[in-house]
Parts: structure tokens; C-alpha cells; sequence
């Protein structure tokens, strides 16, 4: 079995600034071929599977629909399967057997990696929940329950008036019936995410910014708000900081459980207690998404003046350093070149933290990257 490195469907791209050295997946399948969002590693535990949405828009234009793709490293192949539509909402890989989970309209479904593999359904929100309500998606980013046995759902509908409706539950594997955690009218709810080590408890964040016409308030950092919220099965959901705060979102959970890091835009990464709710300020910058590796020691970001046509610009930092480093640094795609919804470098610790997945736009279109964490951490110890 080849890697990244050694792999015909990569080729080498190197940072002329610093010299740090990125793998582009440059074997096409699809006009746009971009990495999962940022809390979704894609690249199972065995290294043989790197998972990818694919997108056909026309040429110049931009198109939010996609399918999924995988690159084998043992058969040197990249496929793409048609039956596995989804929308920007991202799906979840099991890093165990490759296997991926997407969903599409009221259903789950999952499909393995291999090319004679088949589409299997997994389970279905009950039509009852949203009789008379338009689905607007089903899950944003569906994590898997600590245990193993659940997916996490934060369907998002809305009443004929435009008025939102927001459930949050999960999803048994098993196709056992859906479980309700909690049904809110008149707000935007998503991004829920499972805990990685209690499978009773999700974050989940208020998107203010889709409510805040409807009702009257302006998203312009006048009006601090709780973004980020906690719900564990059977009880009501409550705000996870201790004061509302301006410009905050993109949250992750700490791979330990115990943490929950966030963007404080214009200021940058902090780190709250679950224990306490204290929060620390770890990253400062004008940064847009991070993530955290697995020891909580390093951080990888992506920053973008416009998010609209976002720059592709990522860096890596050391926690105890204190030092940082470049990994790419691309101005935005040209207006004319084919694009796709929702273009943002979104990096991610991937392979037990061994690669950096990204996407990038170095070739003047959208690729997957991967750059090696240990040639960063040699440039930031």
C-alpha cells in the first residue's frame, strides 16, 4: 500500500515563501474536489481510505450539490460514486472500517469504500416530525455517539410562514426509532456535534445570524449572544459560557471530552471548561476555522478577509512554543474559474494526527491537500 508521499495521485507543492511541503490530490475524478469540514476526519485509521466530496458544476460556475469520492492507497485509484448525494452539510466517515454516512432528505444512509460496495439505509427521521414543515437539512455534520451506537441530528425545518423549527436528537445505527432530545420554534439551531467520550451529551450553536432579520437585531457585534449550547438526553439545553459573547462560532470539542474550543472572531482561539466554563484565550489572531490535535498541543487555523471568496491562507501553531508557521498562503480564486458553495481551506488533524487535510486552491481550482504535521512541528519546537 502506497501513502500521500509515494502515491501516483499526489503531487508535491511546496510554500515558496518557507519551503513547507503540501501533497495536492491531482488525479481528477471531478471539476472540484474539496476535504470534509473541519470536525470530520476523512482518512480511515489503516491509511487506505481518503474520503472527499466531488462536485460537477459548470465551467466557471459554482454548485453546492456534490458526491462522494474516495482515493484507495492500496489499488492507486480515485472513485467516484454517484449514489451518494449530498448537499454542503458534510458526512461522517467511521475511521474504523471506512465506511461513510450521509444523508439525503429524511434518511440516513452509509456506504464502504470499495468499488462493488453498496448504498445501505440506516435509519429515517419519522415523517410525523415535520408533516406541514419544509426540510431545510437533516444533520449538518453528524457525528457518531461515544459509544458507537448513534448518530447525532439537528434537522432544520421551518413553517410556511418562514418561521424555524429545530430538532435536536440522534439517530441509533440499528434503525431503531429516532430519539428527541429537545424541539425549539423560532430559532436556527445546528452544527450539534456528540461528545467524543459521553454519548448522553451534544453541543449544538444558535446560528443568531439566520434569525436576526426575522427579529429585529442586527449580526454586528452590537449584540452579544449565546452561540454555543450544551443538551444532555432528557434534560433542557443551556448555554456553555458563562456571558454572552460577540462574533463567536466554529466550536469543537477537545478530544478528551473535557474541553470545548471556539473562534472569538478578531481575537482568536479559546479553550473553555466544561468543569468550570472558564475560557482561555490560547491562539490569538484574526483567524476563521482551527482545529486541535489529539493531545491538544497543536492548533491549525485558516484565515479569510473575504469568507465570500475566501483566501486560501493555513497555519500551524504550538501551543508551548508559542510559534507558528505557514502552510499555505493563495489569494482567492478568480470570479471566472469553476468554484463551489462554501469554499473555505477548513483544515483538520487526520491519520491519528499524522497529516494536515485541507483544501486549496494553489492550482487555481479546488483540491484536497495534505501536509505532514511532523515537518511543522520540526518548524515549531
Amino acid at each position: 500500500m502506497t501513502t500521500p508521499e509515494t502515491s501516483t495521485l499526489f503531487t508535491r507543492w511546496t510554500n515558496p515563501t518557507n519551503g513547507i511541503e503540501s501533497l495536492v490530490l491531482t488525479h481528477r475524478a471531478a471539476p472540484v474536489q474539496q476535504s470534509f469540514y473541519y470536525t470530520h476526519p476523512s482518512f480511515s485509521n489503516d491509511g487506505r481510505f481518503l474520503w472527499l466530496g466531488c462536485g460537477f458544476p459548470p465551467p466557471g460556475g459554482r454548485h453546492a450539490q456534490q458526491i462522494l469520492g474516495v482515493a484507495d492507497f492500496e489499488t492507486a485509484e480515485l472513485r467516484v460514486y454517484p449514489e451518494t448525494q449530498f448537499t454542503t452539510a458534510r458526512p461522517m466517515v467511521d475511521l474504523t472500517t471506512g465506511e461513510v454516512y450521509w444523508g439525503n432528505d429524511l434518511d440516513i444512509w452509509k456506504r464502504g469504500p470499495l468499488a462493488d460496495d453498496r448504498a445501505v439505509h440506516v435509519n429515517t427521521l419519522p415523517p410525523e416530525l415535520v408533516k406541514g414543515l419544509r426540510l431545510n437539512h437533516l444533520a449538518t455534520h453528524p457525528t457518531f455517539s461515544a459509544d458507537g451506537r448513534s448518530l447525532n441530528i439537528d434537522a432544520r425545518l421551518s413553517k410556511s410562514d418562514g418561521t424555524p423549527v429545530s430538532l435536536i436528537g440522534d439517530m441509533p445505527l440499528d434503525g431503531s426509532p429516532f430519539r428527541l432530545w429537545q424541539k425549539t420554534e423560532g430559532f436556527n439551531y445546528d452544527h450539534a456535534l456528540f461528545s467524543p467520550t459521553d454519548p448522553e451529551l451534544q453541543m449544538f450553536a444558535h446560528e443568531f445570524w439566520s434569525d436576526g432579520e426575522r427579529l429585529g437585531v442586527p449580526f454586528d457585534g452590537s449584540t452579544p449572544y449565546h452561540r454555543i449550547w450544551l443538551i444532555r438526553r432528557g434534560e433542557k439545553a443551556a448555554p456553555l459560557l458563562k456571558r454572552p459573547a460577540s462574533h463567536s462560532g466554529h466550536e469543537w470539542w477537545d478530544a478528551s471530552g473535557d474541553y470545548i474550543w471556539y473562534l472569538h472572531y478578531g481575537i482568536g482561539v479559546k479553550k473553555v471548561s466544561l468543569a468550570t466554563r472558564e475560557e482561555t484565550l490560547v491562539w490569538a489572531g484574526r483567524l476563521s476555522h482551527a482545529h486541535s490535535s489529539q493531545c491538544g498541543r497543536y492548533l491549525v487555523a485558516d484565515r479569510m478577509d473575504d469568507p465570500g471568496n475566501p483566501d486560501c491562507n493555513v497555519f500551524f501553531f504550538d501551543t508551548t512554543t508559542g510559534k507558528q508557521v505557514e502552510i499555505v498562503n493563495r489569494g482567492p480564486l478568480a470570479a471566472h474559474l469553476t468554484q463551489c458553495t462554501h469554499l473555505h481551506p477548513h483544515p483538520q488533524f487526520c491519520l491519528n494526527d499524522r497529516y494536515i487535510c485541507y483544501t486549496t486552491t494553489v492550482h487555481d481550482r479546488v483540491d484536497v491537500a495534505l501536509v505532514r504535521t511532523s515537518d511543522l512541528i520540526s518548524r515549531t519546537a
